[in-house]
């Protein structure tokens, strides 16, 4: 949610993060074990309703203990590992490229009940009036067409949430591509990289970087993603009232 300075919603450039630097945090919402956090990006500096954007790890074991969102919707993207999420008493068992949907209301947990590191993405928005949409699990892989130079699998989130959500699409890049995108006018995009080196260049600057990488672009803003190698990104639209 931008800043109101004068009465006026004040926009922000582009942000850049990673996910170097983890906190380390007990017992997360009463959980069990020891997680590792990061918020990437903070709601007040982007554009349109977003409250956070967060980063974190499960260590074997570990789990982030049931709570309700009264506030914010939320999405978990999970990025390597296994986890069980317990959604209103209702087990659901996760894996690389899971996307799960959290309504508001709804009471969540996750869980890493494996002997390996645990690690997904999470996004919250803040909700418009309207009844909770049901909870949902897609593997967006599945989604991704057979073939192609700029392989991309889109989600609609819209249907599962009351806020600005727009949509989550997943690239696949097989390597020495340059693809040229445009935050639309009227959203905001968060670009997260999951495997693979880029360079991204946004408003005349480079940003390089790996897994981890984290790119907020404004609205009507262009960028470009280059790749020497085979990369995987996902890219978060929010709507901007």
């Amino acid at each position: 949610m931008a800043t109101i300075v004068r009465g006026e919603r004040s926009p922000f450039g582009p942000i850049i993060n990673d996910t170097s630097g983890l906190a380390t945090t007990h017992a997360q919402v009463g959980g069990e074990g020891v997680c590792r956090w990061k918020m990437l990006m903070n709601g007040m500096h982007l554009e349109g309703e977003w409250n956070c954007v967060e980063y974190v790890v499960l260590t074997p074991g570990a789990s982030v203990g049931e709570h309700v969102h009264m506030r914010t919707e939320e999405i978990y993207y999970i990025i390597r590992g296994r986890a069980v999420v317990t959604m209103n008493d209702v087990e659901l068992h996760a894996g690389p490229g899971d996307l799960i949907t959290t309504p508001i209301g709804a009471a969540h947990s996750i869980a890493n009940r494996t002997d390996e590191e645990m690690h997904f993405f999470v996004i919250e928005v803040f909700p418009n009036e309207g009844p909770a949409a049901e909870p949902a699990q897609l593997h967006v892989p599945s989604l991704l067409p057979e073939a192609g130079a700029a392989r991309r699998a889109t989600v609609d989130l819209r249907p599962y949430f009351t806020g600005d959500w727009h949509s989550l699409t997943l690239l696949d890049l097989p390597g020495g591509d340059t693809v040229r995108e445009e935050a639309q006018d009227g959203h905001t995009q968060v670009v997260h990289v999951l495997d693979g080196s880029v360079e991204f260049e946004v408003e005349g600057a480079r940003h390089t970087g790996g897994p981890g990488l984290s790119l907020a672009i404004p609205p009507r803003t262009p960028w470009t993603v280059r790749s020497a190698g085979p990369v995987s990104l996902i890219s978060t639209r929010v709507g901007v009232r």
